[in-house]
């Protein structure tokens, strides 16, 4: 027990103090604090100033007078209308239009046609560069508010009415459980927040497992192409040496995800932040503590199943130039189980995510992303567990035998009938 502790303190210490991982955490915070701030970055770099579009309005002056009574009522208008004289020809007023903008008095201009489409006048937006989506769609979005009101208006109908009418419908989500009865179910804030605590927590999974797998597999390599590992393996067993080393390092990724969280808690909680968490629409009173026990959980069984089998993948290869592509088919699973986990979060309760949340090597993604956005029955998660926790000793076991056969095999790879024969060699 000693020894292996010895190996577990060894690799944790020696990692942990190496410069690249110093390097990549200092990264790792630059970035996370300025993912959190950009957007009240943005804010203060952009300008506040409401676009300025002129109107040509032709033959449709109430109209015209209509739009620009839309904006003038808004509380902060993000656009002002410009009303522009006639100049008297099409010509003349395209001269006028281009002028206009030349001048920045204007950023564009719309023109009133007196062709008809469904009843109302269309429209031309005519500007220097193309019309930005989000500029149309709030011209549109009045212009159509517009066109049922002056339908309305037509109809007869008193104020009130039309009020009721063009007021939005409310309606509240909630999500529910079928298969517990006590449960009372996620209100649509506490789903937003299950929504983006998952979203950034596959994405932790995704990136732990990759990056820490890697540096499993990497630590077994550098010591086996300098030939430490002939010293090692004298005064500690291979399978305390791989066991050592993966628990060493899922140490270090517990510690970086602590890091992680400390310095997302800091920056979240400055007064900067609050533009972010608003738009977001979080509420930090709906944080779920089962889901980040979840998370934990469900990161350590993906952490272990898939470093059991990039430690083998590691004893097997002599330079660390060929780990790359030696754990290439391993790191295409687990981009694999990331894509099903992105594709089922609107659809958690599909037929295809279900099955595959029971997959050893894919459940740690999946599984977690149900109990996230859907309220699976609890023997499901346990069976979950259970097949991963099987599945890890299967490989463990697997990977051991491996380990003690790759770690002393120098030159080429060897063959699968060369470590077939090997192993049987070797009891675990």
């Amino acid at each position: 027990m000693n020894r292996i502790m010895t190996v577990i303190q060894f690799t944790f210490m020696t990692r942990f103090r190496s410069k690249s991982f110093r390097v990549m955490s200092v990264i790792l915070i630059l970035l996370l604090s300025i993912m959190i701030h950009l957007p009240a970055l943005i804010d203060k770099l952009s300008s506040h100033e409401a676009t300025k579009i002129g109107v040509f309005a032709g033959k449709q002056t109430e109209l015209a007078a209509k739009l620009a009574t839309f904006y003038k009522n808004q509380p902060n208008p993000d656009i002002v209308i410009i009303p522009l004289r006639d100049a008297g020809s099409t010509a003349a007023n395209e001269a006028l239009g281009k002028q206009q903008i030349a001048d920045k008095k204007i950023k564009g201009y719309l023109e009133f046609t007196d062709a008809v489409a469904a009843g109302f006048p269309k429209m031309v937006y005519k500007s220097e560069g193309t019309m930005e989506f989000s500029l149309k769609g709030k011209l549109q979005t009045a212009l159509q508010l517009i066109k049922i009101d002056t339908a309305l208006q037509g109809a007869g109908l008193a104020p009130e009415q039309k009020a009721n009418i063009q007021a939005p419908v409310s309606i509240e989500t909630v999500q529910i459980s079928t298969n517990d009865k006590a449960a009372s179910g996620k209100t649509e804030s506490q789903m937003v927040m299950s929504y983006a605590l998952v979203y950034v927590m596959l994405f932790m999974l995704y990136m732990g497992v990759i990056g820490f797998g890697n540096m499993v597999a990497m630590e077994i390599t550098a010591e086996k192409s300098s030939r430490v590992m002939e010293l090692l393996i004298t005064s500690v067993s291979p399978l305390k040496q791989m066991f050592g080393k993966i628990i060493g390092i899922c140490l270090l990724a517990l510690s970086q995800i602590a890091l992680i969280i400390v310095v997302g808690g800091i920056n979240l909680s400055l007064s900067g932040s609050s533009k972010l968490i608003s738009e977001l629409h979080l509420n930090w009173s709906n944080l779920q503590m089962s889901l980040i026990v979840y998370f934990l959980i469900f990161y350590l069984l993906g952490f272990f199943i898939y470093a059991t089998v990039f430690a083998a993948v590691g004893s097997l290869v002599s330079r660390t130039e060929e780990v790359g592509q030696a754990i290439m088919p391993v790191t295409l699973l687990i981009v694999a189980a990331f894509m099903i986990a992105m594709s089922g979060l609107n659809n958690p309760n599909a037929g295809f995510v279900v099955t595959m949340s029971f997959i050893p090597f894919f459940s740690p993604l999946i599984m977690f992303l149900r109990i996230g956005m859907s309220s699976p029955p609890i023997w499901q998660i346990w069976l979950s567990i259970v097949i991963q926790l099987a599945s890890i000793g299967a490989m463990a076991w697997l990977a051991a035998k491996i380990y003690r056969t790759g770690v002393l095999m120098y030159g080429k790879r060897p063959s699968w009938r060369e470590l077939r024969k090997a192993m049987r060699a070797y009891k675990v």
